[in-house]
């Protein structure tokens, strides 16, 4: 019997699309989900963490997705890097 994917798990994939477009060459080594937090007049946030490999450089990089709560579409994509 195979286990049901998270409800997040959609978030996740695009989240690690975007960082990999956004941070080409590097190499996602780790992923954490933080959440998701209702952010009022139907939209909602999915937060990750993702760590990143890149010219032997590591650093970590939040993705914020926005969500329309009615339509469980993307409205936008922001990505921040996690100054240590």
């Amino acid at each position: 019997m195979q286990a049901a994917a998270p409800s997040y798990a959609k978030w996740g994939r695009l989240a690690m699309e975007e960082t990999a477009k956004a941070y080409e060459g590097a190499s996602i080594v780790d992923y954490k989900y933080e959440g998701r937090s209702e952010s009022g007049q139907g939209f909602a946030e999915e937060k990750f963490r993702l760590w990143l490999k890149h010219d032997g450089r590591e650093f970590g990089v939040r993705v914020t997705i926005t969500v329309e709560v009615a339509t469980d579409r993307s409205r936008g994509v922001r990505l921040d890097e996690i100054r240590s």
